[in-house]
């Protein structure tokens, strides 16, 4: 016997709401980097470009990375002004010369805090819909040797990352916008894992792992997700991909707001609780910037935590959009919700009725129209017995499924108001 009950017993098979999770829509995102050879180094942008690519995401990118260049040097030179000035750019990296920022505060103040706003206000002049964002580099493995005598704090690594980090910090808060805190994530594996050289010869230049993992860095902070499931491998042993991967993670998720990354640039998260089988409770995690809800049923919400009631059983993706008017950025993510209406019933429902056979089928499942009523308008829908759409089609007296695996299915057939529910064994 065929498993059939009518819509006004709501004995429902297995579609009671089930929440999966939510699927972050893909991403496509233009960025400049303008620093010198820590950036040039391993090609660094073409690495982010292959993480991102492999996360099912699109980084577009230009740069202009001269030996040595200091942001002084970027504000006067021809090339770098005219790729700010091209426009169309979403992010833009400044990245300082190497030992720099780490001087003392007051010679940052004077000759390169100066420089970093005039280059965020060249960015935001050609492109205002962009962020600014600071390119937070190491301290050398031994400290900076050659600055050492006039500066001491600089003489250890840890002296000299901890100046880095205050600097690029301070850079970001000045402008309000974002740092990349690859500097913390080098400090994270060097004090955690001393088999792992992130360092070329020289003690200062990036290795290929240090280069990766500052492209991990940089795909968390401006895709913002995690590289934990990655599968890009520049070349590198699996367990210091890892471990690359865990530290790039933790450095940016832990301390958000440290590198103002949800102040600027907005990230759609969502959660809901089912009401009843049709009613949902939505929340919005966006903060301050405007969610925009879709429900899947052609209507939409503007409010953070709407509550959405759903008129016909069925799937229906939902999804959040989140938008920051100031820098144009906006952010989505969708997730499929299972909705089962309570809507239409009467007692026309009772003579709404079918029975299926052979259950279990092999390929073809045959439908018998008990009632001897119209079909014209009628609906088959076949779902998983997790709540995923497999078939949406007309009715008809015969179902071909042999193109489905073998398993257990939930299958409607719906007409206006009036459903009858099954579920069914393929072979």
């Amino acid at each position: 016997m065929p498993y059939l009950y009518h819509m006004n017993r709501l004995f429902i098979f297995c579609v009671f709401p089930f929440l999966l999770n939510a699927q972050p829509v893909s991403k496509k995102i233009r960025v400049l980097f303008l620093g010198n050879s820590y950036t040039f180094v391993n090609n660094l942008p073409q690495l982010i470009k292959d993480v991102a690519l492999a996360q099912g995401d699109t980084l577009i990118f230009d740069s202009h990375l001269p030996g040595g260049y200091t942001f002084n040097n970027h504000c006067y030179n021809a090339t770098s002004l005219a790729k700010i000035s091209a426009g169309n750019w979403d992010y833009v990296v400044l990245q300082a010369q190497s030992q720099e920022p780490a001087f003392s505060p007051s010679q940052v103040n004077s000759q390169t805090l100066p420089f970093a706003i005039k280059l965020d206000s060249l960015v935001k002049q050609f492109n205002p819909c962009a962020n600014t964002v600071f390119y937070e580099t190491w301290g050398r493995k031994f400290g900076d040797v050659a600055n050492c005598p006039f500066y001491p704090p600089v003489c250890t690594y840890t002296g000299m990352q901890n100046r880095l980090k205050e600097s690029y910090k301070l850079f970001a808060d000045t402008v309000n916008d974002v740092m990349a805190p690859v500097g913390e994530a080098f400090r994270k594996v060097i004090s955690t894992n001393i088999l792992i050289n992130l360092y070329q010869s020289d003690d200062s230049h990036p290795s290929l792992e240090g280069s990766y993992l500052a492209a991990c860095v940089f795909y968390e902070t401006l895709f913002q997700r995690s590289v934990l499931s990655n599968t890009y491998n520049p070349g590198i042993s699996t367990n210091t991909l890892s471990v690359l991967n865990q530290a790039a993670h933790q450095t940016v998720a832990d301390s958000l707001m440290t590198w103002n990354i949800p102040k600027y640039i907005p990230k759609a998260e969502l959660s809901y609780t089912a009401q009843s089988s049709s009613s949902f409770q939505f929340e919005s995690k966006a903060g301050n910037f405007l969610s925009k809800w879709y429900f899947g049923d052609g209507s939409s919400s503007v409010s953070n935590n709407p509550i959405h009631t759903y008129s016909l059983t069925g799937n229906y993706t939902v999804s959040l959009v989140v938008y920051d008017f100031t820098s144009c950025k906006k952010d989505s993510v969708s997730t499929l919700i299972s909705a089962i209406s309570t809507t239409g019933i009467n007692e026309e429902a009772e003579r709404f009725l079918y029975k299926l056979f052979p259950n279990p089928c092999s390929d073809v499942l045959t439908i018998s129209n008990v009632s001897g009523s119209s079909t014209e308008g009628t609906r088959i829908t076949v779902y998983s017995v997790y709540g995923a759409l497999i078939k949406n089609l007309d009715y008809a007296d015969q179902v071909n499924f042999s193109d489905l695996p073998s398993g257990v299915y939930n299958l409607i057939i719906q007409k206006d108001q009036k459903r009858a529910y099954f579920k069914f064994i393929k072979n």
